[in-house]
């Protein structure tokens, strides 16, 4: 350990040590929180979002990449049901939205990202976005964070809930709670399956002449457990998690090798991931000391053989085993007033075993960070953090973010967020070590970006509303793209120079009179994304649309209910978005589409049942070309909580 690392590591101990001898300390209990007040008496930073506890509770039979496609303003690209969906976060890529559960990095150390539809919201409490200077504590997050959380209870009692699904395509789910929330000590096991035959017709544009078929070699099977159990001390509280889930998926054709039966593409995941956390409070902060293992095997087969000679065409089986290792340290202290120190020591280890490497490969990623927010005048809100990183012992350097906002005074409903930002991501170990093609002289990708935010909030009686709107812009150096060689294999290169800017809108309004509740909420997001190298330049596509990001992306939610029914109306909007650089293409651009969906249920007692209709409008549409998407479909879901 080089001699800057040793100071940090004393100065964050000697800030630890004696706080963990405070006594006189009242613990809390947790609050469960269904809706967030949209009032004007608290100056937050617009740099973070939390979804609405109405919203999880409306898809907590669906995968998060559902959730987020229709109640976030991030861009899923999704090759259908049970096939890959990976975010684009303020017009980046799948590898440069940081996903963390419960604070430990989920994106898989192989691909550098994480497939969203294969975690259920069933096993999720919490769901919250971080974006530009909100994204400061980890590195990575180049376009932003997903947040998913567990939360403690106690005190609650005995529950039990049981959810079923049966939809359309022979698709069944069924969802198991059961847990004890004791004064002292809380248990809790949620466990699932979830399964398809995903056997819609539609309508293939990709072969000549186009004609209806129906998809085949989709079906897939997802089943997990989670047990979770917590202990409350007189002034500190324990608890461990473990997150076990399998995904066995079998992958269609694409539109245009539909006919052709000879063959076979599937993937089987399995992973555990588990943690122990222990935090301790005192009556001005409060230290937590976290620990991880996460263990995941990936396996992915493709075989494609010719129709008619049934020669073997081409062939892939991919194996992978990861054994990831987290340890975390945060304290919070307050100072002075308003002022609050954080900081955080964070040591990763990644350890992979690949058919794709020559041997076992392993990084080790040491960070320390802190943070000083506080008030340095009334109605304003000033943060300041700093994050120095080692990546193998390599200081990667240090990463400042500065986050401002201010309450207009003489006019309380509104205020604004002007924050700046500096990150940056490692390559994946695929990069570095794939054969052939890995490049290990990759540099880590840089970004730097600039966002301002304005927020108007109003409670008027019965009426609240919140409106947000913003503008960013992002500058990402050494982005890494794969690029053919002469040698006819891909190879990684820190090519692109990418410039992202855009427009983010927001809006939160409810009402609520008698047995009356209506809430609306919606994102509508304007993004341009572009390669400003010399290289994009040279080849002609300087100032174009990164493929794949949509210029215009939106989705709407209306939820009304009544004494014990209620009835909600989703819509999502996507743009057009380009596959290609090349004009000539036929298939250049994908068409936007407009998604409509619509549920209605009644409570009874401890009974629920809801009835489902997704895409109601029967559109034909394609998220990812030449990968077929369901039509309208029907879905009806029986619960009983007791």
């Amino acid at each position: 350990m080089n001699r800057s690392l040793q100071i940090i590591v004393f100065l964050l101990l000697g800030l630890m040590y004696p706080r963990l001898y405070a006594q006189d300390t009242i613990l809390l209990q947790s609050v469960d929180v269904t809706a967030e007040k949209i009032g004007v008496e608290v100056l937050k930073p617009l740099v973070a979002r939390k979804l609405d506890t109405i919203v999880l509770q409306s898809k907590s039979t669906s995968s998060l990449s559902d959730l987020l496609i229709q109640h976030s303003p991030v861009f899923i690209k999704t090759y259908g049901p049970g096939g890959v969906s990976t975010a684009s976060f303020r017009g980046t890529t799948a590898s440069h939205t940081l996903v963390l559960w419960n604070g430990f990095q989920l994106n898989a150390p192989t691909l550098g990202q994480v497939d969203f539809s294969t975690i259920p919201v069933f096993l999720i409490d919490d769901v919250s976005l971080n974006w530009g200077s909100g994204t400061s504590n980890n590195s990575g997050g180049l376009g932003g964070t997903v947040n998913i959380d567990n939360t403690n209870h106690f005190g609650d009692g005995f529950h039990i809930d049981i959810k079923r699904t049966f939809g359309s395509f022979r698709t069944f789910g069924s969802y198991y709670t059961v847990c004890h929330y004791g004064k002292k000590v809380s248990l809790r096991v949620k466990t699932y399956r979830n399964s398809s035959e995903n056997d819609f017709e539609y309508n293939n544009t990709g072969v000549y002449p186009a004609r209806h078929m129906k998809q085949r070699n989709a079906d897939f099977v997802d089943y997990g457990v989670m047990p979770e159990v917590s202990f409350m001390l007189k002034n500190s509280v324990i608890s461990a998690s473990s997150w076990n889930q399998w995904n066995d998926r079998n992958l269609p054709p694409i539109m245009t090798n539909a006919d052709n039966k000879n063959f076979e593409e599937w993937t089987r995941d399995n992973f555990s991931r588990n943690f122990v956390s222990f935090k301790t409070f005192w009556n001005t902060g409060n230290l937590q000391l976290k620990s991880a293992a996460f263990v995941e095997n990936q396996h992915y087969f493709l075989e494609v053989r010719n129709p008619e000679t049934n020669d073997f065409v081409t062939g892939i089986n991919s194996l992978n085993k990861a054994l990831v290792l987290h340890q975390i340290a945060n304290l919070e202290q307050q100072l002075y007033k308003t002022w609050t120190l954080k900081s955080k020591l964070q040591w990763d280890n990644e350890r992979v075993q690949s058919n794709n490497y020559e041997g076992e490969k392993r990084r080790n990623a040491v960070s320390a960070y802190a943070a000083l927010d506080g008030e340095p005048f009334n109605c304003a809100k000033l943060s300041l953090t700093a994050r120095y990183d080692w990546t193998d012992g390599k200081p990667m350097g240090l990463f400042p973010t500065a986050t401002f906002s201010y309450q207009l005074p003489f006019y309380k409903p509104l205020s604004f967020t002007l924050g700046y930002s500096h990150n940056y991501r490692n390559p994946s170990l695929n990069d570095l070590y794939w054969y052939p093609g890995g490049n290990p002289d990759l540099l880590p990708e840089n970004g730097r970006t600039v966002d301002l935010a304005l927020k108007y909030g109003l409670q008027k009686g019965p009426f609240t509303l919140d409106l947000r709107t913003g503008g960013y812009l992002s500058w990402v150096r050494n982005w890494i793209q794969w690029l053919p060689s002469f040698y006819r294999y891909w190879v990684p290169e820190n090519v692109a120079q990418v410039f992202a800017r855009g427009v983010e809108n927001h809006l939160n309004a409810s009402f609520v009179q008698g047995d009356w509740k209506v809430s609306l909420s919606g994102n509508y997001v304007f993004t341009v994304t572009t390669d400003e190298s010399e290289k994009a330049e040279a080849q002609g596509f300087k100032g174009k649309q990164l493929i794949y990001i949509p210029r215009h992306h939106a989705n709407f939610f209306l939820n009304a209910q009544w004494k014990t029914w209620n009835l909600s109306y989703t819509v999502e909007i996507t743009g057009s978005r380009s596959t290609s650089y090349s004009t000539q293409h036929y298939s250049a651009v994908l068409s936007p589409y407009v998604l409509q969906h619509v549920a209605i249920g009644k409570q009874q007692g401890p009974f629920r049942i809801e009835l489902r209709c997704n895409n109601i409008f029967n559109t034909d549409y394609q998220n990812v070309i030449w990968r077929a998407m369901p039509g309208r479909s029907f879905e009806v879901m029986v619960g009983y909580r007791y």
